[in-house]
């Protein structure tokens, strides 16, 4: 990561109203089944995209961006470079997320359903909008504007109303922008490398696990001692208790407690008690909605109990190694056949409990086989958490250069 140094010091900063700064251009209303990935003579940045897929800074040669389909009729006025485009709705407080465009070239791109189209009408330094207009010291000007309880949106009246702040020196632009263009580079080479190591651990279990001579075929309910799932019961959330994890908290091959619910000591004991508790060992499998989601029950995450969208499945240990039942069920072939086969209902996908007994399993009918197979797999899982810390760790870091070269202390 480049250091920051002493950039920002002495430098003049202006502050110009989003009004003042930005002219607003007309955008279109395109969904996406009026778009496609292969050709066609505009392009369209949708707001989903601005939302989940580009960077602060969308580089049109590094990104694919979609086509309009040449017999949809659309407003065609043209993103220029320096351009920047806002996402007006989202699911929560994303809102307001916006990229700032570079290197349009010969393109004809447009602005999208559900997005602000914005022109600068000073000369900028290219990504510096991107990265201000992304910082906490610009968004949180917006939060009080957010409106909506299921859908979060923000009006063309309200963003008006906040400030632009900016170095009056292009050379300072420049260098604030440079510098977080490096920590963005480094960010992406580890996520790519991360993406990298899972693919590779795919192949080997789609190896490892492929079914070979001697191996059994069983159902999952002759192997495990019991399957059942957590609680029906959801007690009232409190700051400080015991941890009741959902789907949402189980993070490849674990938990992720940080938005974890809470509650309190008899709600836990109670809810024990009636066994939604899982134990060390146990493979714990979502069943509504991100089915077959899994996690592997350690004894770090002890104590809590679990919510009903989770499968609690307790192997017998003298058949069935649990790290082999948890890497089996991430296997591409084997998700998509229970889905296929055992999931019920037409709306949010989930499958009954009553079903994952009947799920029948190809494997090795001797322990020893299933530990190495597990051994070889946790060998690259260690691999992707060591790279998803540094991950971690280097977008702590971007946050902390964007507060420092972008804060108010330089305004």
């Amino acid at each position: 990561m480049m250091k920051d140094g002493n950039i920002v010091k002495k430098v003049q900063w202006k502050k110009v109203r989003f009004d003042e700064f930005f002219s607003m251009l007309p955008t279109n209303t395109l969904s996406r089944d009026k778009l496609n990935s292969q050709r066609g003579t505009y392009q369209n940045i949708h707001y989903g995209d601005v939302l989940i897929k580009y960077p602060f800074c969308l580089d049109c040669d590094k990104y694919d961006i979609p086509y309009i389909n040449d017999d949809v009729k659309f407003n065609a006025t043209e993103v220029k470079d320096g351009d920047v485009i806002f996402a007006d709705t989202a699911e929560d407080d994303t809102v307001g997320k916006c990229v700032e465009v570079l290197n349009v070239g010969e393109r004809k791109i447009v602005s999208g359903l559900h997005t602000y189209f914005c022109r600068p009408k000073y000369k900028m330094a290219a990504g510096y909008l991107g990265y201000f207009l992304n910082s906490n010291h610009f968004h949180n000007q917006l939060l009080p504007y957010i409106a909506g309880s299921k859908v979060s949106s923000v009006n063309k009246t309200s963003i008006a109303r906040t400030y632009i702040y900016y170095p009056d020196s292009l050379s300072a632009q420049r260098r604030i922008a440079a510098i977080l263009s490096a920590a963005d580079k480094v960010i992406e080479q580890t996520r790519q490398l991360i993406s990298k190591y899972k693919s590779i651990k795919q192949g080997m279990m789609e190896d490892l696990l492929k079914p070979k001579e001697g191996w059994k075929k069983v159902k999952l309910g002759d192997i495990c001692e019991r399957i059942t799932d957590g609680s029906h019961d959801s007690p009232k959330a409190i700051e400080d208790g015991y941890f009741m994890p959902s789907v949402k908290d189980m993070s490849y091959n674990c938990f992720d407690f940080s938005n974890c619910k809470q509650i309190s000591e008899n709600d836990y004991l109670r809810l024990k008690s009636s066994g939604c508790k899982p134990d060390i060992g146990d493979v714990l499998i979502a069943k509504d909605g991100s089915i077959l989601k899994y996690c592997f029950v350690v004894e770090e995450d002890l104590p809590i109990v679990i919510l009903s969208s989770i499968a609690i499945l307790k192997p017998k240990q003298t058949t069935i190694d649990s790290h082999f039942l948890s890497y089996y069920f991430q296997k591409r072939d084997v998700v998509n056949d229970v889905v296929e086969n055992y999931k019920s209902g037409t709306g949010v996908p989930r499958i009954v409990l009553r079903n994952f007994e009947k799920i029948e399993i190809t494997y090795p009918d001797v322990l020893h086989e299933q530990r190495r197979i597990a051994k070889i797999l946790s060998g690259i899982d260690r691999k992707i958490e060591a790279e998803e810390k540094v991950l971690e760790k280097y977008e702590k870091m971007k946050q902390g250069l964007m507060e420092r070269l972008l804060g108010e202390k330089h305004k």
